[in-house]
C-alpha cells in the first residue's frame, strides 16, 4: 500500500508541474504575439514617431510580471517534486535493508547437510554465577558483562548423519541413527569436520566462542539451565538418559530455539581454557585466552549431574581426545 501512495503522489505531482509548464509556454507564446504586434505597429508609424524611444504597453508589463510569478511557483514545485522523489528512494532503501536483514528465530539450512542453524540475536548478559550460588565454581566468577554479535547458531548438536555426509564416517560410540549426536570427537576432529565442510557449501561455519555459547544458551534469561529451572524438561543428564545419547530435539528448545544445550553431549568451543579469564575478559566478543592446552566445552552430557548440565558450568578436555559424550554444534557469522 505505502508503494501504491508513494506511486499516486509522484504522478499527481507529476501532472501538477506538466500543467504548469504548459501554461507557461502558452503564456510566453501569447507575450511574444503581443509584443512583435507591438513592432509591427512602430515599424509602420512614420519616421518622426519613431525617434522617441517606445514603452510597453501596461497589459505588457502586467503579463511579464504575471509570467514571472508562474515561473517561480513552476520552480518551486519542481523542487519539491525532487525532494519527495529524494525522500521515497531513501524509504525504498531502508525498507530493502530492514526487509534482509535476520530477525530472531529465522532458520536457514545448509545445503551440503540439511543442518538447520536458527538467528539468534545479538545483546549483552551476565556471563557467569555468583559465589552466593550454592553451585557455584571458582572459575564461573566473576560474573561480568559480555555483549555479543548475532550469529545463526545450529539448531541441533550435529549429527552422526551429518558428520557422515562431510567425513564419510562415523566415529560414535552409540551408533543409533543419523539423528543421533555425533560423539567421541575431538577438538581437532571437529576442525577437521569444519574446513571440509566449509569447501563442500562455500560457507565459514566454525565453533562457537565460550561467551557467544553461554549467551546463546541463556537467551536473554538467568535460568539454571538452557531453557529453564527444569532439569528434566530441557535436558538429557544421569537420572533420565538410561545411560546413552538421545536423538537432538527430543527435550524443550530455549527461547532462541536452541535444543539440547543442557545435556545430551557436551559441545567444543573454540576458545583455549583459563580458569581466570573472566577477571580480565573483554566487554565486547571475547575470544578467550591467546594460549592453553585444554579447549573449553560446555553444555554437560547425558552422564552428568544437574550440576555439570548448569548454563554457567565449564570444563575443559585436550584437542586431540574424545569422549562419548562430547560433541559440538556449529556457527555462522552474518554473511559468511
Amino acid at each position: 500500500m505505502a508503494a501504491e501512495e508513494n506511486k499516486k503522489s509522484f504522478w499527481e505531482i507529476f501532472a501538477i508541474v506538466v500543467g504548469a509548464i504548459a501554461a507557461l509556454i502558452t503564456a510566453i507564446a501569447a507575450l511574444l504575439a503581443a509584443m512583435n504586434g507591438g513592432a509591427a505597429k512602430e515599424k509602420d508609424a512614420p519616421p518622426a514617431a519613431q525617434t522617441a524611444p517606445s514603452k510597453p504597453p501596461p497589459a505588457v508589463d502586467a503579463e511579464a510580471e504575471r509570467l514571472k510569478a508562474e515561473a517561480e511557483e513552476v520552480r518551486a514545485k519542481a523542487a519539491e517534486l525532487e525532494r519527495k522523489l529524494a525522500e521515497s528512494e531513501q524509504k525504498k532503501a531502508a525498507a530493502a535493508v530492514a526487509s534482509s536483514a535476520p530477525k530472531q528465530g529465522d532458520v536457514i539450512t545448509d545445503d551440503a547437510t540439511g543442518m538447520k542453524l536458527v538467528y539468534v540475536p545479538g545483546g549483552c548478559f551476565n556471563m557467569g554465577s555468583s559465589s552466593d550460588d550454592a553451585d557455584h565454581y571458582e572459575d564461573e566468577g566473576p560474573v561480568h558483562e559480555v555483549c555479543v554479535d548475532g550469529v545463526y547458531m545450529g539448531k541441533y548438536e550435529v549429527t552422526q548423519g551429518q558428520w557422515e555426509k562431510v567425513m564419510g564416517s562415523n566415529p560414535s560410540n552409540f551408533k543409533k541413527g543419523g539423528n543421533y549426536p555425533v560423539e567421541r570427537v575431538s577438538w581437532n576432529d571437529a576442525q577437521d569436520f569444519i574446513k571440509k565442510l566449509n569447501i563442500k557449501s562455500g560457507k565459514q561455519y566454525r565453533l562457537p566462542t565460550e561467551a557467544e555459547w553461554e549467551y546463546a544458551c541463556r537467551a536473554n534469561g538467568s535460568s539454571k539451565y538452557c531453557g529453564g529451572d527444569d532439569v528434566d524438561a530441557v535436558a538429557w543428564y544421569d537420572k533420565n538418559s538410561g545411560d546413552s545419547t538421545h536423538p537432538v530435539g527430543g527435550k524443550d528448545a530455549n527461547v532462541f530455539g536452541l535444543h539440547d544445550m543442557s545435556g545430551n553431549v557436551w559441545e567444543w568451543c573454540a576458545d583455549w581454557y583459563d580458569s581466570g579469564y573472566y577477571a580480565s575478559s573483554p566487554q565486547s566478543n571475547p575470544l578467550g585466552s591467546e594460549s592453553g592446552s585444554d579447549h573449553v566445552i560446555r553444555g554437560g552430557g547425558w552422564d552428568d549431574t544437574p550440576r555439570i548440565v548448569r548454563a554457567a558450568y565449564r570444563f575443559r578436555f585436550m584437542p586431540v581426545i574424545g569422549s562419548y559424550s562430547l560433541g559440538f554444534r556449529l556457527v555462522l557469522s552474518v554473511g559468511r
